[in-house]
């Protein structure tokens, strides 16, 4: 069966747009980016998706960044050492770096966030990263003077650099100020080349040119280097249909568009648009709840998995442009071999089989999908694909922070969902592995896989944690807590008014060092 033709192909219009996005801005005074969802929150690192920390990664910085090269690289720390044993970690600040506030940071400040994101209350989602939930605990922070931190666990923390370096989890430095005096967050007051203006939920973000930025020196290095912003003004426009965005973007009202539909790449070329495509390891996947009643016996998740052809998925929605792919480890990865192969092959017959076996009567089972064109795309393939196997996959359309809400309290049975590019399988594999009990957004609750996960977090040999990310696939393969169906790039449409812009391995869009032509 041939899905592509059946499905609502996104049609390109020539209609103008009716929304004003320009009605104040000046030309190259303000790039426009319309993005296909609002951020989920002005908090680093809390309530956070991939929205918040792509837009709030231009307004605050951590003390390491992911060079363009994936190497680990100073940013607010200008050094840092580590004892053998890699318990602590002895950091030396940059000096003359400016808050938006105009303050100095310094160690006290950092010392200031680390024991805020350690404090259960400030809810940072990846606390369980430095807190001990998840490998070693973080057991002080302190300041030697004002230009030293040093960083103590309680036992060995051979990772804790990829991890600060990791957007997703970095503990981003913020000035005191950023928290009101009755405790609550009020406004990120960072380090980073723009300041946070405003923010009009559900219509846009607004950040403005910080002019006392300390830039480092050379060139745009990933989330390290020279992050000099040369726009005065970055508006993050909430855009979610996108045939609206494509047209924006051809109309002139609109700068940058972002998850463009592979099907609009060439029409988008021809109208003069420039467009980016960067291979990232980002990561489509259908979650199983594991606790739900219908699928906790593994037959019934096996037969999820037989039911899916992969090959034909990619081919009806990424144009050639996705790489099917049901590992945590992405096709470029180092840690990818033909081990990695290992899963339930497309198989209808088979997965009527464990059906049977498993009892299943054709109940319904819930899909949930958010209410954006690719992601409701995928949902209806593999919703046809779950029928004709005989599952009564049923569509429960929500919006983005509706569904997101949901994932974290693990209130779904099945969903499509899409995670960031995590630049090491280890920072996936932690987000997928855990005690539901503890953390309901944990995808894999098994004691295997959890030993598994503390082991490679405790061993930074390249061969030893390769023999585990495998392990670990292997053992997925058995169980089915989660289906991965394939890798897709980031495709940002941009006017050719917009100059030096560049995707990277990332994912994440970086407005520094960008220019924007009257």
């Amino acid at each position: 069966m041939i899905f592509k033709n059946s499905l609502k192909v996104l049609a390109f219009t020539a209609f103008a747009t009716t929304l004003s996005f320009a009605a104040s801005a000046q030309e190259g005074q303000t790039l426009r980016l319309a993005l296909h969802s609002d951020i989920g929150s002005k908090n680093p690192g809390v309530n956070r998706d991939g929205p918040s920390d792509m837009v709030l990664a231009h307004v605050v910085e951590g003390l390491v960044a992911y060079g363009e090269d994936l190497t680990i690289k100073p940013m607010l720390a200008e050094s840092w050492s580590s004892n053998p044993e890699a318990t602590e970690y002895v950091f030396q600040l940059r000096k003359g770096v400016k808050f938006h506030n105009g303050s100095e940071m310094k160690a006290e400040d950092v010392v200031w966030n680390f024991k805020r994101y350690l404090n259960a209350e400030t809810d940072f989602q990846c606390a369980g990263r430095y807190n001990g939930t998840i490998g070693a605990a973080i057991e002080d922070v302190s300041a030697a003077d004002d230009y030293t931190v040093t960083v103590k666990f309680n036992a060995p923390a051979p990772n804790f650099l990829m991890t600060l370096a990791t957007i997703q989890c970095t503990p981003w430095i913020l000035h005191p100020s950023s928290v009101a005096a009755d405790g609550k967050f009020d406004k990120p007051v960072g380090t980073g080349p723009y300041q946070f203006n405003e923010w009009q939920t559900g219509r846009y973000v607004e950040l403005k040119k910080f002019d006392d930025y300390s830039a480092l020196a050379g060139d745009k290095d990933g989330y390290a280097g020279n992050k000099q912003a040369l726009i005065p003004t970055l508006r993050f426009m909430t855009v979610p249909d996108a045939s609206t965005r494509s047209n924006g973007l051809v109309a002139g009202d609109i700068d940058m568009i972002d998850e463009v539909d592979p099907t609009l790449i060439d029409t988008l070329t021809a109208k003069s648009m420039n467009v980016d495509i960067q291979q990232t390891p980002s990561w489509m996947t259908l979650h199983l709840q594991t606790n739900a009643p219908r699928l906790k016996d593994v037959r019934m998740r096996q037969a999820i998995a037989h039911a899916i052809d992969l090959t034909q998925l990619v081919g009806a929605v990424g144009e050639g442009r996705y790489v099917a792919n049901p590992s945590i480890i992405p096709s470029e990865s180092p840690y990818r071999d033909e081990s990695t192969a290992t899963w339930p092959a497309y198989d209808m017959e088979k997965a009527r089989a464990l059906l049977a076996e498993a009892g299943y009567n054709g109940e319904p089972i819930s899909l949930l999908v958010s209410n954006r064109d690719d992601r409701v795309q995928v949902a209806t393939i593999v919703q046809a694909m779950l029928n004709m196997a005989g599952i009564n996959a049923q569509l429960e359309v929500r919006d983005w922070a509706t569904q997101l809400d949901r994932y974290r309290r693990g209130d779904y049975e099945m969903e499509i969902f899409a995670y960031s590019a995590r630049l090491d399988p280890l920072l996936m594999y932690q987000s997928l592995i855990g005690d539901k009990a503890q953390e309901p957004a944990h995808q894999w609750d098994d004691k295997e896989a959890i030993a598994l996960r503390t082991k490679a977090a405790n061993t930074q040999d390249f061969e030893e944690r390769k023999k585990i990310y495998n392990e670990l696939h292997q053992l997925a393969a058995k169980q089915v807590p989660i289906i991965g169906l394939f890798n897709l790039p980031t495709i940002t449409a941009l006017n050719p008014k917009v100059a030096d812009y560049k995707g990277w391995p990332a994912g994440t869009h970086r407005l520094w060092g960008v220019s924007k032509k009257d």
